[in-house]
Parts: structure tokens; sequence; C-alpha cells
């Protein structure tokens, strides 16, 4: 009796599928994200962890990293007009920085902060956990990102863009930080209202 009530009970959860994944309008909450804040991991690179560092202070993204530990790392630092128009600030060594800045793997919160100035956001996107993290995956086509591969994913409250998203394969992929790595600060000044606030009624 117990083994078929467990069957039945099996059975139920089967038919009902898992619960649906909240939505939440990318646009409402890209123009609700704080002005700044600092996000810190480690990137795993085939022979060496990378230590990344984050930063947005207003219309201004930086990211050190890309490195060990015991060498120097690199700075790349870009800004967004009012018009969500981009262009570097800061340039690693060995990067050509003349042509128009196209911000993109944990850069990308400047292409998002970009696209939510042009109006090129629109629609809703899924909310999924990142370990410890909830995340939003933004269709890269929306970033102004040209037949992309990989979406990039963010911090849902710092609007930090800490993974990205393999469209075939749906996994995390590519320039992700390792999420038991990831640490995030928003000045309290700075924090934004809830997000959750922003999710879809169905």
């Amino acid at each position: 009796m117990v083994k078929r009530g467990l069957l039945i009970g099996l059975l139920v959860a089967l038919s009902c599928g898992p619960a649906p994944a909240a939505e939440i309008d990318l646009a409402s909450w890209a123009r609700g994200l704080p002005q700044s804040f600092s996000a810190s991991g480690s990137k795993n690179e085939p022979t060496y962890l990378a230590a990344i560092d984050i930063t947005r202070a207003g219309d201004r993204f930086t990211i050190r990293g890309g490195a060990p530990a015991w060498m120097e790392r690199s700075v790349e630092a870009v800004s967004v007009s009012a018009d969500g128009l981009v262009s570097h600030d800061s340039c690693p060594a060995g990067m050509d920085c003349r042509a128009a800045a196209r911000p993109a793997g944990f850069l990308s919160s400047a292409a998002l902060l970009a696209a939510s100035r042009r109006g090129l956001l629109h629609g809703a996107a899924a909310i999924e956990p990142y370990g410890p993290f909830s995340v939003v995956c933004v269709p890269g086509e929306q970033l102004s990102i040209g037949n992309p591969i990989l979406d990039p994913c963010f911090e849902i409250i710092s609007g930090a863009a800490i993974a990205e998203k393999h469209r075939t394969s749906h996994r995390f992929d590519g320039p992700s930080l390792d999420p038991a790595s990831v640490h995030i600060a928003i000045p309290r000044s700075k924090s934004a209202a809830s997000p959750f606030s922003l999710l879809s009624k169905g």
C-alpha cells in the first residue's frame, strides 16, 4: 500500500511538471537598477583561477581581471552617455579601442544600460537561479549583439553581469564567475526598489 501511494504521488508530480519560472519586465527592471555596485569573483581558466572585479559608478563601468593573482591584471573601463552611446575610458594593453565600444562579457552591464537608454529593451525574461543568486538572462539581440550564441545574465538586484547562458545547451557557459566565489555590494544609499515588484502577472 505504501509503495502504491508513493508511485501515485510520483506520477502526479510528473504530470504536473515543474512550476514555471517567474518573469520580470526587462525595461522596467533595467530602469530601476542602482547606479553603483561592486562585484568580485573568480573565473576558471584552463591552468589558473582568474580574479575578476567589476564596478559601476554612475555611467562608468570598470573590469579588472583576466590574470592570476601573481600577475598584473588588465583594466578596461567604459562610459555610457545619456543617449546610450558607449565609449572607452581605459583600454587594456594590446587592445585597439579606437572603434566604437561594444561591451560584452563582464562589461555587459554597460550594454544593458545603453540598451535601456536607447529604448531597446522589451518583453519579459525568466528569473533563474545561479548558485545562491537570482539572475536575468537578456537576449543578446536586445543588447546589440549580432548573432549571439551566449546571452548575458545579470544578478537581479545589482545588474552586475556575472554569467552567460548558451543558446543551444541552455547551460551557463563562457565568461561566467564561479557562483560560490561571487560577492556583490551595493552602497546603502544607492539601493533601488525590489525588482520582485516587477514580476509579470501571468
